[in-house]
């Protein structure tokens, strides 16, 4: 109802506050709630951002209405529902389309990396939606904060309610840092703008610090691990494959450069070699020596031992490991307790881990029976922590749903988190949960549970500090903002450690609402509950007066012919 009503003439709503001066009752629809308000002091804009009509009608008619006049662009998500409810409550209903004649288009998503090299192309995925077919194509521009235009593209115009995609890709330049584009329709033209562009933030530069896996092996278990890796902080698993004497990533098989590798590997807060066994080529071996936080899952049919660590792994033993009963004590023993060991399918090939000092999370037992044997173990020299499996085949339990799947969650989030506690705060995240939010929607700050508290102070654009709040582990700190742009801080504390965070955030003038759909308004312009005059069709008895009249006088009849016949 704010859209206009031409290209040139005023909005819907003030149309509508203009027609409803004098009325008696005037009631605001769209939300689950309807309000009342005086046709006098109406909103400025609507107060609902949704469109529904038959929680009004519902209303309407509790309050004794025979009769309403609806003002509305015609764009009922409950026209049908609307209608029913009318007819069965005997209420009349009566249209005033304020809808608007002029084509419209608007950007439904806007689907963007989050970081990005510099001197790499960006891919951004956008999607069109029209409520009449405009012309024959449409003109979408990602623009940079400077009103350059970094690409264009053009897409047939969908049809009225559909969605049409369109891929816009462009080169990335400049120096690192946050960087604001903006996805706009060039063309047709469209007197409704706030849904015609619609912003996104890009990371410039090297790829926020997430956990690093390196598989020297072909097999499942990666597959499962990164899902359960990318749990651990807001930055995404970087995961890589050797092969061939080269390194690829897992998620595309891409060529990546051993030397970049590398580098995120000695910024990552936890690296995860997998497959690694007594043949590690030397930059393999040169990881293990450097890490902080390292969980190693092993191959290979020889004995070799992790330089640097002071810690040995043996020969594999044949047979098959099953699970046992009993869980050690351990850190993890509360997570890992109570799941039915018989339904999980064997480990293969364990080890024996020689270390000083080491904790054990699960112990198994060949072919159920015998000593038990380590089924990962972990443990700490200095500031340093490492945790290395000593069997293979931990993805057959993730293979089954259920209790397999997580025990094998609880088991690698579990050991990963105790890996990376403790590490100077590296892997906090302390960015909001989305950096862009619709006008009406709040924007969020999920509490890392590896801190004491968190504090998040929002400033606006002239550097005025409109909002600051705080909250403990595990918390969530949400505010909602009138459109604009903010600029955040955020200071995580843990012990006596700090660790802070800046950044853009922002809040869009675009909502939902205002995506054009087609118009469905009940019947053409009427809803009747009666055939005529004197028929009142499906009215309900509630909303007539002769029926009251009957049962007062059956009442009466029944007390006059009861004194006849002598009953008091």
């Amino acid at each position: 109802m704010s859209r206009p009503i031409g290209a040139d003439g005023p909005g819907a709503w003030q149309t509508a506050s203009d027609s409803l001066a004098g009325l008696e009752e005037v009631w605001l629809f769209g939300g689950g709630v309807p309000r009342r308000a005086s046709a006098d002091s109406l909103p400025a804009e609507p107060v609902y951002r949704e469109s529904r009509l038959a929680p009004a009608v519902r209303a309407a008619a509790a309050a004794g209405a025979r009769r309403a006049l609806v003002y509305t662009d015609g764009r009922l998500a409950d026209a049908r529902e609307s209608q029913d409810e009318a007819r069965r409550l005997g209420l009349s209903l009566s249209f005033v389309n304020l809808g608007s004649d002029y084509p419209e288009v608007g950007i439904a998503s806007v689907s963007a990396p989050s970081w990005i090299q510099a001197g790499d192309t960006a891919e951004v995925r956008v999607e069109v939606v029209a409520a009449a077919s405009p012309s024959d194509s449409v003109v979408v521009e990602v623009v940079d904060d400077r009103g350059r235009v970094q690409m264009a593209g053009r897409v047939e115009a969908p049809e009225a309610g559909r969605f049409a995609p369109l891929r816009l890709a462009f080169r990335v330049g400049g120096s690192p840092g946050e960087r604001r584009y903006t996805v706009r329709i060039a063309g047709p033209s469209d007197p409704e703008g706030r849904d015609n562009q619609r912003p996104f933030y890009v990371q410039i530069g090297e790829r926020p610090a997430g956990p690093v896996l390196i598989s020297l092996l072909p097999d499942w278990e990666p597959s499962f691990l990164v899902p359960n890796l990318d749990r651990l902080t807001d930055a995404p698993t970087s995961a890589y494959l050797w092969l061939a004497d080269s390194l690829v990533t897992l998620d595309g098989y891409r060529p990546v450069s051993l030397a970049r590798a590398r580098r995120r590997a000695g910024e990552a807060p936890l690296l995860v070699l997998h497959g690694y066994g007594a043949d590690a080529p030397p930059w393999a071996q040169a990881l293990v020596r450097n890490a902080q936080r390292l969980l190693l899952l092993p191959a290979g049919s020889r004995a070799f031992e992790l330089p640097g660590w002071g810690i040995r792994v043996g020969f594999p033993e044949r047979g098959e490991w099953y699970l046992s009963r009993e869980v050690p004590a351990s850190p993890l023993a509360l997570d890992l307790s109570g799941y039915p060991v018989e339904e999980l399918p064997p480990l293969v090939r364990l080890r024996s881990i020689e270390a000083e000092r080491f904790w054990t999370p699960l112990d198994v037992q060949r072919f159920r029976r015998g000593e038990p044997g380590p089924a990962v173990v972990a443990g700490a020299v200095g500031s340093r922590r490492w945790a290395v499996a000593g069997a293979e085949g931990y993805w057959r339990w993730a293979f089954r749903r259920g209790a397999g799947r997580q025990l094998y969650r609880s088991l690698w989030t579990g050991l990963a988190g105790w890996l990376v506690t403790g590490r100077n705060g590296a892997g906090l995240a302390l960015e909001p949960l989305r950096r862009v939010v619709e006008r009406g929607e709040a924007l969020a700050w999920a509490v890392p549970g590896r801190v004491d508290s968190l504090v998040v102070g929002l400033a606006d654009e002239d550097s005025t500090v409109v909002w600051s709040g705080s909250a403990g582990p595990g918390d969530t700190l949400s505010v909602s903002l009138p459109p604009g742009g903010y600029r955040y801080r955020a200071r995580a504390h843990s012990g006596e450690r700090l660790t802070t965070a800046t950044g853009p955030a922002e809040v869009e003038r675009f909502a939902r609402e205002l995506l054009p759909t087609p118009t469905v308004l009940v019947d053409a312009a009427e809803v009747r509950t009666g055939a005529g005059d004197g028929d009142v069709g499906s009215r309900g008895l509630a909303t007539l007066g002769w029926p009251y009249l009957v049962l007062i006088a059956l009442f009466c009849a029944e007390w006059a012919v009861r004194r006849l016949i002598g009953l008091r």
